[in-house]
């Protein structure tokens, strides 16, 4: 028996925020070896019954079962396909022998020219006072929908950190959108299905925001507002009922913003969370009422409630992000509850991860508990938290009220193992804590099992490397002040990474943030996105330089390639070939009799050839 297991549009299954005509693949599976295709037919409709496709290859004589990209389609994309729709996929396949069923698919486009942008971004908070400050803000607005309801997609980003609501509940279930990218240069937006989401009558749209990456202290200079120092919240949202009529709501003037919870949250320190500083029903829901019964409480009071303000922002750098999301993949109960030789008493996960420790607990107004993150216990079995530096990597929650709570941060990520109990209602036990591993979606294709335990642990270590390390980018670590986007980490683990994960959306989106950083004569910056150059201040190290150094910048050639190696998608050469010549075109300019020795070049790090004193290696 013939038959098709799965079909992959842009290497992800049934993708959300499709910017042009994907390609496709899939996935053939039968009962007698030998087995190849001859034929395909592939089929686009708007609708499920493909009564009336948009695309039909018609019986295409060929044995490629990967990178098909409808004939007629690549950079015309909009002559078959529309902005904000669902299409439905279906693929069949011919043998010399067989003919296998239809198997099915879906994607849902985004905004195909990004001209189509029309929606501002909106702020909470006020320059410049906001500038340094890392609170969270709460933007909201309402809006009406009419009968006859039949779908409805929303494109949503932020300058900073963001999580969307609709009358009261969350959309999605992405963590840390919309990512880290270069921002000024390339931003993404991501697209949601909210057809479910809404109701006839007034609907209320609205969003939590953080510093994240974007005004956070970020970097090896801890230097803050590195891309903006206001964060904002944008949303287009797209109506389509059943008479034919289409409308757009947008972000705009009319939004209220107020103060969030989240009294103090960025990557490296954690996050600080208020429970009395909550608005009930601040944007809609049951909480809210159906008659608006907030609008007497702190959800409506004017005091609270304020005009939000428009930030500039140049729309063309958007990009719809149609995969590779960050999200909650791993959830790891505690294993143990100790106290140490100094009588600390630590929370044990078993597991070195990238998490955000989930808490539930029973306390008093007032109460407050305090976890603090950590890798490694020293040689007596106390807390160690050098290698630390000044990340404090710490969740805290203040209760509002008496009862039972379940919190966990919204704009931050911490690398442990271990969590330090500081403050705590009553006595901890292991049924309190749940760590949350968060890392971007991908599928795992690598395996590796052997008869050595020692063995099989070293490949258990590697692939948690991977996790912990891939939260949206390539980072070198993801616990201390640091957590960048190395680019000779992301060059040197690269094959292994495509061995074990699907990584082709996670490093096509990074590699176009290498391009987006190059220099204008095709440098590459040693971290990616480059937070380095024009904040290099007085570390010793950076002031010789930000970009090009050898083993690091070849990330600009060696990744495409080990992906076209890994994929055999010569897509990604073709996205990438003018980034790839313009670091060639560099160190041909700049190299002496064909050395290569621009400026900063990286030693052996913690060599054992290093000076006295000293972390950086002679070779």
């Amino acid at each position: 028996m013939l038959e098709i297991v799965k079909v992959l549009m842009d290497y992800e299954k049934d993708p959300v925020g499709v910017e042009e005509m994907p390609q496709f693949s899939w996935k053939l599976k039968s009962d007698k070896r030998n087995v190849v295709q001859s034929a395909y037919r592939l089929q686009i409709a708007e609708n499920r019954d493909f009564q009336t496709p948009v695309y039909d290859s018609g019986r295409v004589e060929s044995s490629e079962s990967a990178h098909v990209r409808p004939a007629g389609t690549k950079g015309d994309s909009a002559a078959i396909l529309k902005s904000a729709v669902r299409y439905y996929v279906r693929v069949r396949v011919w043998t010399e022998e067989e003919e296998s069923g239809w198997c099915c698919g879906e994607f849902v486009t985004a905004l195909l020219d990004n001209r189509e942008w029309k929606a501002p971004f909106v702020s909470a908070e006020s320059a410049p006072a906001c500038r340094e400050e890392s609170r969270g803000t709460l933007v909201r607005g309402d809006f009406s929908v009419g009968k006859g309801l039949t779908e409805a997609y929303a494109f949503t980003t932020a300058l900073g950190l963001y999580q969307f609501y609709l009358n009261g509940s969350k959309v999605g279930t992405d963590e840390m959108t919309p990512g880290w990218t270069s921002y000024r240069r390339h931003l993404l937006y991501q697209t949601y299905d909210v057809t479910g989401c809404l109701k006839e009558g007034i609907n209320t749209a609205g969003a939590m925001v953080g510093a994240g990456w974007y005004k956070g202290v970020m970097g090896l200079t801890r230097s803050r507002n590195n891309y903006g120092d206001q964060t904002a919240f944008a949303m287009q949202m797209v109506l389509r009922y059943d008479d034919g009529r289409e409308e757009v709501i947008c972000t705009g003037e009319d939004w209220k913003g107020a103060d969030a919870p989240v009294v103090f949250s960025e990557i490296y320190h954690g996050e600080t969370y208020d429970a009395a500083l909550e608005i009930p029903g601040w944007c809609g829901g049951e909480e809210a009422g159906e008659d608006r019964a907030c609008e007497t409480g702190r959800g409506e009071d004017p005091e609270t409630w304020h005009r939000t303000e428009i930030v500039p922002f140049d729309s063309s750098v958007l990009h719809a992000q149609g995969g590779a999301r960050v999200t909650v993949i791993d959830r790891i109960p505690a294993k143990e509850v100790f106290v140490t030789p100094k009588g600390e008493t630590v929370i044990d996960f078993g597991q070195n991860m990238s998490a955000l420790i989930q808490v539930t607990a029973a306390g008093k107004k007032g109460d407050v508990i305090r976890l603090d993150c950590f890798e490694v216990l020293d040689s007596k079995g106390n807390v160690y938290l050098d290698n630390l530096r000044g990340a404090k990597e710490s969740l805290q929650y203040t209760f509002g009220e008496d009862g039972t709570i379940t919190y966990r941060p919204s704009f931050t990520f911490m690398g442990f193992r271990y969590a330090k109990i500081v403050s705590f209602p009553g006595e901890p036990s292991l049924d309190n804590f749940t760590a949350n591993a968060i890392y971007t979606k991908m599928e795992r294709t690598g395996f590796l099992e052997t008869s050595n335990p020692d063995l099989n642990q070293l490949a258990h270590n590697i692939l948690w490397g991977l996790k912990s390390n891939f939260v949206d980018v390539p980072t070198d670590c993801p616990q201390r002040d640091e957590r960048l986007g190395w680019t000779g980490d992301a060059e040197i683990f690269c094959r292994t990474a495509c061995f074990l994960e699907n990584t082709y959306s996670f490093y096509r989106k990074w590699l176009r943030d290498v391009e987006a950083d190059q220099t204008e004569e095709g440098g590459v910056a040693h971290v990616v996105p480059d937070i380095i150059s024009g904040n290099e201040g007085d570390n010793w190290l950076l002031e010789q330089g930000s970009h090009s150094a050898a083993a690091w910048a070849d990330v600009a050639v060696i990744n495409p390639w080990t992906m076209y190696l890994t994929f055999g998608d010569k897509e990604i050469l073709k996205i990438q070939y003018n980034s790839m010549k313009n670091w060639i075109n560099f160190m041909r300019e700049y190299s002496v009799d064909y050395i290569w020795n621009y400026k900063l070049q990286f030693g052996d790090w913690v060599a054992l050839d290093a000076e006295e004193g000293s972390y950086f290696g002679a070779t």
